[in-house]
């Protein structure tokens, strides 16, 4: 799997719009204050992980969680 780069803090649109560009897989989860329901902002990665799904030493989901949130 090719690495990724460094895309905390990045607006969402930017964000996914590089790593398309670079040909590189990706899930997006969203997250959001369970009191308040935010309306304004920008969605912002917060968050990347990756799955930690394997089969006899091989991933079965390459690709990259993007945990996002509007600030």
């Amino acid at each position: 799997m090719n690495e990724f780069p460094d895309i905390l803090g990045m607006e969402l649109h930017d964000a996914t719009a590089l790593l398309e560009a670079e040909g590189l897989a990706f899930i997006i989860e969203e997250t959001k204050p369970t009191k308040k329901e935010i309306t304004e902002g920008v969605m912002r990665v917060i968050k990347m992980r990756s799955p930690s799904t394997k089969l006899n030493g091989t991933e079965l989901n390459p690709k990259v969680v993007l945990t996002v949130c509007r600030i």
